[in-house]
């Protein structure tokens, strides 16, 4: 392999667990229905739990479907709700694996970066809560540019950004369904990291390498 001199990850379910965001999210949205219009707190969360394990979180209708259980759907409810998720006041933690991982990429001097999809409060929350933006040197937002994965602008963003060729930099993420194709399409090299609600999809496709924890990343840089 050319030698490596910046590494970009993604953000959900590759340097924490996103079950832990929809998590307490979901506990917040089921509290707000219970006081709102006295549904059972409990039936809510696993009614949103079931729709989300069935259908991911790139499943666009979860909160439609959640209030049409309830025959409670309209489309102010569902501002309410999308609102509520994207304010959830997180407890989230890097996956244990992440920061020693990151310091000794520092330690070799390698060019740091996140790509994330979502709104960006939301997003930006949840970095802060990790404690996170002290270690990277560019986090890019493709809500900001317009072009979320898995378009390739926010990849040749990263690459521009860092003044690194993009031969010369690994990206991680998890997600096979948009996680790969904009960054192979660039020229990166790509780690698919088998954790979280993707990970048992059987695909190799715009994918390199498979890891199975963070420090595996550290291994490809001397591949």
């Amino acid at each position: 392999m050319t030698e490596i001199k910046a590494v970009v990850f993604d953000l959900d379910n590759t340097l924490y667990d996103a079950e832990q965001y929809f998590f307490g999210a979901f506990e917040d949205i089921s509290t707000y229905m219970y006081d709102e219009y006295g549904t059972d707190s409990n039936e809510v969360f696993e009614v949103l739990l079931t729709i989300w394990k069935e259908k991911t979180s790139m499943y666009p209708d979860l909160f439609n479907d959640m209030l049409k259980y309830f025959n409670i759907y309209s489309v102010e409810e569902i501002k309410n709700i999308v609102q509520i998720f994207n304010n959830h006041e997180c407890k989230i933690k890097p996956r244990s694996d992440v920061i020693p991982t990151i310091n000794l990429l520092r330690k070799d001097n390698i060019k740091l970066g996140i790509i994330t999809d979502g709104t960006v409060h939301r997003q930006e929350r949840k970095i802060k809560v990790l404690g996170l933006a002290e270690y990277f040197d560019i986090i890019i937002y493709t809500k900001h540019i317009g072009h979320p994965k898995p378009g390739e602008l926010s990849f040749q963003k990263a690459i521009d950004n860092l003044g690194v060729k993009p031969c010369q930099m690994i990206y991680v993420g998890d997600n096979p369904y948009i996680d790969f194709e904009g960054a192979k399409k660039t020229g990166m090299i790509t780690a698919r990291l088998l954790k979280g609600e993707f990970s048992d999809i059987d695909t190799d496709e715009w994918i390199d390498y498979n890891i199975k924890n963070m420090y595996d990343v550290l291994y490809l840089l001397h591949t």
